[in-house]
């Protein structure tokens, strides 16, 4: 399964950097979408393992959160996502019959600015999934980023099987929904961006922006930063050095 992940319906937010949404005659009210799209943004490598980056010192930072309650936990830190963010953008089509389908998925970077030189916040010491999904992968550092789909792997056999990536177009139905999973990196900047669907449908075409709840999701580099990890058995956080991690 391919995950993508959406939050913004109807009109974005406009910004200097981005081109403005296309405008409605006056007198007319524009169609509703011939889908309906949502996104998971804090989602974790195998459920467990993700960065991030929080303005405070270690004893102002609570334990880690389970997975479930990331987006709780990231909102009352201030955190942001370091060095790799997951979206998860899932499309339903509204027809059981009348198929949508989804031509292209864009990135756009709107804001890019030095690595924040926040402390770096391991969710834990390390976890290893059995399943890799395949994904789309961007590479925010690139002057254009684009949405590579990379393949996945899934060891949870005697054989690692290769997930073959799929790519664009897709058709969706409300039978037949489609999520597709985007796991953007960096190393070298504080980065804000969103992604644009391009679909078409029963004649009509257009563009879905796809944002984090009308912003631009963010992810920043990591590299130089204190990191930390949470020991359990002490309650506290404690550098990588402490506990034998490194990097």
């Amino acid at each position: 399964m391919l995950a993508l992940a959406a939050a913004l319906l109807g009109h974005p937010t406009r910004t200097a950097s981005a081109p403005a949404p296309a405008s409605t005659a006056p007198g007319r009210t524009a169609a509703p979408l011939p889908f309906t799209w949502s996104i998971g943004s804090q989602l974790w490598e195998g459920g467990c393992g993700h960065t991030y980056l929080v303005d405070r010192a270690p004893r102002a930072v609570a334990p880690p959160p389970v997975a479930a309650d990331s987006g709780a936990w990231a909102g009352t830190h201030g955190a942001v996502h370091g060095g790799e963010a997951l979206v998860r953008i899932t499309v339903q089509g509204r027809s059981p019959s009348d198929a949508v389908v989804l031509h292209a998925l864009h990135v756009r970077v709107v804001d890019r600015a030095a690595p924040l030189p926040w402390n770096a916040y391991r969710m834990d010491n390390g976890c290893g999934g059995a399943v890799t999904p395949r994904h789309f992968a961007v590479d925010l550092d690139r002057p254009r980023p684009l949405a590579r789909p990379v393949d996945g792997l899934d060891a949870s056999g005697a054989k690692v099987r290769k997930i073959p990536a799929v790519s664009f177009p897709y058709k969706v139905t409300s039978s037949d929904p489609e999520e597709l999973l985007v796991s953007a990196r960096t190393a070298g900047c504080d980065c804000r961006w969103y992604l644009e669907l391009e679909w078409s449908a029963g004649g009509r075409t257009g563009t879905v922006r796809i944002t984090d709840g009308g912003k631009p999701f963010r992810t920043s580099g990591t590299r130089g930063r204190p990191a930390y990890v949470h020991d359990s058995a002490e309650g506290r956080w404690i550098t990588d050095s402490d506990s034998g991690q490194t990097g």
